[in-house]
């Protein structure tokens, strides 16, 4: 029976004899000692992720459930052909939607514009029209003509499948694909004692794989495109309850994946440091003149080099006060040519 269809099992097998205890708890052990895995669609993007304790819960709003204590009281989704948990790509492309804050029924997401920052950083692209990338991705509107795309040209989003773990095959033989869980919800009474609720869900370290047919545009690449989304669904996670804890992954990556990740996530670190250092410093200067900022910027050379000669000839505005700037540079200490460079410079403004 481990080689049965999963979803005919939980709907239809559990149920052959009614509300039967010993018919349902059978059924489920079968359920919960299957380790079946699908087939790669081999699709021409996607990456892998593996869920994170405590797992991934998928199609819980399905109806399921007689009055028996060892029935799941929560639906579940499977494949209807394979019998297998599967994300379908409609939930995939509407989480990954939900990250760039766009409207939803006309009503406009309260944290857009931190959603479309995050948007910007992961894709280290500062200007760029996020609204008009999420039109592109999610509704084939081509932003240049705002025109709908052919459907050929358009980004597609697969279902997301269990795969085996090619890295740790051992690993497989241990790994149950299904496990059980319970919720204690409290009724309007919070001092009566909760009843336990049966669920199953997809255990921890189950490998997913993403697939995706997407589009080089002048936005964004298709390569850019998949990185973006691995980010998102590493970040966010999906399925239900993922407010505690379900729905959550760890991208499987290759070493050479994972260097690159890190340097990426290092250039990032980089620029969001260099960002906080420019807001600070035009936070200090507001209120100063541009003859104040540059005698400010001065100062905070360390000694006179060729960058403090380059900042002083470079300077485009009005230099007011030629011997305070004089004693500034009479302040550092450095090379004579430096000093000489910078004094012949000034001298000559007069």
């Amino acid at each position: 029976m481990n080689n049965a269809n999963i979803g005919w099992l939980f709907y239809k097998e559990m149920y052959k004899l009614g509300d039967s205890d010993e018919q349902i708890a059978h059924t489920l052990n079968k359920i919960l000692k299957i380790k079946a895995v699908d087939k790669s669609m081999n699709a021409k993007e996607s990456f892998k992720c593996k869920t994170l304790y405590p797992g991934l819960l998928i199609g819980s709003g399905y109806t399921h459930g007689l009055s028996s204590d060892s029935d799941v009281k929560i639906g579940f989704y499977f494949d209807h052909t394979t019998g297998l948990p599967l994300i379908q790509g409609s939930s995939v492309k509407g989480m990954l939607r939900s990250c760039f804050g766009f409207p939803i029924k006309g009503q406009t997401d309260k944290y857009m514009d931190e959603k479309h920052q995050l948007i910007r950083d992961l894709l280290q692209k500062p200007e760029i029209d996020v609204t008009a990338l999420a039109k592109e991705i999610f509704e084939g509107i081509d932003p240049e003509t705002a025109k709908a795309k052919s459907i050929y040209e358009r980004d597609i989003f697969y279902e997301a499948r269990v795969i085996e773990d090619k890295e740790r095959k051992e690993a497989n033989d241990k790994k149950y694909l299904l496990s059980e869980d319970y919720i204690t919800p409290h009724g309007e009474n919070l001092c009566e004692e909760p009843r336990p609720l049966k669920f199953i869900k997809v255990s921890p370290e189950i490998i997913f794989e993403f697939s995706f047919d997407l589009k080089d545009t002048t936005l964004a690449t298709a390569e850019e495109k998949k990185e973006l989304f691995m980010e998102l669904t590493e970040m966010f996670g999906i399925g239900a309850k993922t407010n505690v804890g379900y729905g959550q992954f760890e991208l499987v990556l290759t070493d050479e994946e994972k260097e690159e990740k890190e340097k990426q996530e290092q250039i990032r670190e980089r620029k969001r440091k260099a960002k906080e250092k420019d807001e600070a410093k035009e936070q200090e200067n507001m209120g100063l003149s541009e003859f104040e900022i540059f005698i400010k910027e001065l100062e905070e050379f360390k000694k006179k080099d060729n960058n403090m000669v380059k900042k002083i000839k470079e300077y485009e505005g009005e230099i007011e006060d030629i011997e305070r700037v004089k004693e500034v540079v009479n302040s550092k200490k450095g090379a004579d040519k430096f000093h000489k460079r910078i004094m012949n410079h000034l001298d000559s403004l007069n």
